[in-house]
């Protein structure tokens, strides 16, 4: 089954005001069709994507402007939003989970997050065409930026993709908390650091993008398995 139309609570979207304004399915849209074209992709529709740290924005896109879409499976440490994602998304093609991680801003009470970790997915092994993460990596100190992108690339495809964002600041030696009083409200990295993040834990850039107001997304990068 299908679902065509569905209307999520206010108090589950969790974007930006500035993004809320502008419309979270049209921002949704937007940014699906940029990072489609970015990975090369005419559309989703032969694509298993796993979203981290999905909130509900995508969901309502794909469902409410009928975005095709193989699968698409999201992971969130908002427990009751991911509650209501699994009660109210009659459809087969979404799958939901909470995952209790820590996170210094966000979910104090998690688990500490390592390279060992498994995301909670059933079946256990799953592997995905694209995982994105769109605001995670803004949002991680470099300890928990490595370990999970260790554990992201337990599910990668052999030719998939990750895509994320990040805050990117050259003029820093690696790594800073930007807001001091606000922690990992802004977690800023050098590219050149970030870069070796990523290659010690198993990826590849493929290329890298500055911010974009048009598409409302910061830096990103583009990486493959190796």
């Amino acid at each position: 089954m299908k679902m065509t139309h569905i209307e999520i609570p206010r108090n589950f979207q969790r974007n930006a005001q500035k993004i809320l304004e502008l419309g979270v399915e049209e921002t949704g849209s937007t940014l699906i069709q940029y990072t489609s074209d970015l990975l090369g992709y005419a559309d989703l529709s032969e694509k298993d994507v796993l979203d981290i740290g999905c909130g509900v924005r995508f969901t309502q896109t794909i469902i409410n402007r009928q975005i095709p879409i193989k699968s698409y499976t999201g992971i969130e440490i908002n427990k009751a939003l991911v509650t209501y994602l699994k009660n109210n998304v009659i459809d087969s093609r979404f799958s939901f989970y909470y995952w209790n991680i820590y996170n210094e801003a966000y979910n104090k009470d998690g688990k500490p997050l390592t390279p060992e970790t498994r995301l909670p997915l059933q079946p256990p092994g799953q592997k995905f065409d694209t995982i994105w993460m769109f605001s995670v990596i803004t949002h991680n100190n470099p300890e928990d930026t490595e370990a999970m992108f260790y554990v992201m690339r337990k599910y990668i495809k052999k030719n998939g993709y990750l895509f994320f964002s990040a805050f990117l600041d050259n003029n820093i030696e690696s790594y800073e908390d930007r807001i001091k009083d606000q922690p990992l409200l802004q977690a800023y990295y050098n590219e050149h650091f970030l870069r070796q993040i990523l290659s010690k834990t198993g990826w590849q850039v493929k290329s890298v993008h500055g911010k974009r107001a048009d598409n409302f997304i910061q830096d990103h990068f583009v990486c493959q398995p190796i």
